[in-house]
């Protein structure tokens, strides 16, 4: 594998996916599967790369507990003592790996086994409230990569929490007891409402005089003043600009204003910029209808590993919240790696087919499809250079 952005090679790389996955990490994991004598064993985000963090060996069962008997010899028979009578659990040491403001993800061993004789295991991903956004966004969005590269039939189950208490045994029997009372859904649809749920509850929380609202799935970051400002005059009809582009600031982990400027929809793919990834509000006229608004995801191949992550997670919430705060509709949503995909002509048709497209609402499965892109209704990416559209 060749290098990536410096990075050696022996490291693992799920582009565009998350951090990257060190492979002592799959080495500790798969130790763990060939043994079955470990219990748990916990994952953590470190310089952008997921490595083993602590682990524990299994000692007993993992809910029910297991009853050792300890005879004490009492001359000249030997009898029973109830005092000696032990019982040990392991669920307990699980709060131990729970730290109170540093996430991480938690891979637990069960006591059941698959049909291949390899023991299930339990995934869970603890993310604190009071966590960095930042460190938020990073797990949110390494989760599916990490069962994927250790691999999703071994999980059998997951949780999702905020909280330390959430994860005792009683919390744990709840899980499953809802698990059986909920109505029939896959373990995969399972996963994508609690991945839906988590995330928006990690964006409600406040930074300064700013209000983080749920808006929908993905990381909601607040704008600042200067971009809600001019969003709120692109709505207008009586617009100054047609452009405005936008930036992730990190530090204050906020979204900034890049860019506000009238620009031809000829010119527009070389105005967004190519080196680092932007999200672009563009208010398209055609026709003799009024300018349809158009959000652009742009992440450009040179973006650095966590400026993707970064934009990625936050792409859904910047709309929400740009829709919420600044009273805009965005009318089509489009996302490519390179801008000069987005020709007029491109813009045009896109633009048309969007008032014939429909997106399936009120179920798990459609939502989680538009977050992917793959109805109408979701992120469209170019279709690549020389390829014909289908007709419709």
């Amino acid at each position: 594998m060749s290098n990536q952005s410096g990075i050696q090679g022996k490291w693992r790389l799920e582009q565009n996916q998350g951090p990257l996955v060190f492979l002592e990490l799959a080495a500790a994991f798969a130790k763990a599967v060939a043994s079955g004598d470990t219990r748990i064993l916990r994952v953590s985000i470190v310089n952008e790369s997921l490595v083993e963090n602590g682990q524990s060996p299994a000692s007993g069962s993992f809910e029910e507990g297991m009853m050792h008997l300890f005879w004490q010899p009492t001359p000249p028979i030997y009898r029973l003592n109830p005092h000696s009578v032990l019982c040990f659990i392991d669920f307990p040491e699980l709060q131990n790996y729970l730290d109170e403001s540093q996430p991480s993800f938690i891979l637990v061993r069960l006591d059941t086994k698959s049909s291949t004789g390899e023991y299930n295991w339990l995934f869970i991903a603890y993310v604190p409230d009071n966590s960095k956004v930042r460190d938020k966004m990073l797990y949110a969005s390494s989760r599916a990569s990490l069962t994927k590269d250790l691999g999703d039939y071994r999980f059998v189950d997951n949780m999702w929490g905020t909280e330390a208490s959430e994860f005792t045994l009683e919390g744990y029997k709840k899980h499953k007891s809802h698990q059986t009372a909920e109505a029939p859904l896959t373990a995969r649809e399972r996963e994508l409402a609690e991945i839906k749920a988590q995330e928006s509850k990690a964006s409600s929380n406040h930074m300064g005089t700013t209000v983080r609202k749920t808006y929908a799935a993905g990381v909601a970051v607040p704008l600042s003043q200067e971009a809600q400002a001019a969003l709120e005059d692109l709505g207008k009809s009586g617009r100054s600009h047609n452009y405005v582009s936008l930036r992730l600031e990190k530090e204050n982990e906020t979204i900034q204003l890049d860019n506000a400027s009238t620009v031809a929809a000829s010119d527009l793919a070389k105005t967004i910029p190519s080196d680092s990834p932007r999200f672009t509000f563009y208010a398209f006229e055609h026709g003799n209808t009024d300018a349809s608004l158009v959000f652009i995801y742009t992440c450009p191949p040179a973006s650095k590993l966590r400026e993707k992550m970064l934009y990625s997670c936050s792409r859904g919430g910047a709309i929400a919240t740009a829709e919420a705060e600044a009273n805009v509709k965005v009318v089509k949503k489009l996302e490519t790696s390179d801008p000069s995909d987005l020709t007029e002509e491109y813009l045009k048709e896109e633009v048309a087919s969007s008032s014939n497209a429909s997106t399936p609402t009120g179920s798990v499965v459609g939502e989680r499809i538009q977050m992917l892109g793959q109805t109408p209704g979701g992120f469209k990416r170019p279709a690549a250079p020389g390829r014909r559209r289908p007709a419709a």
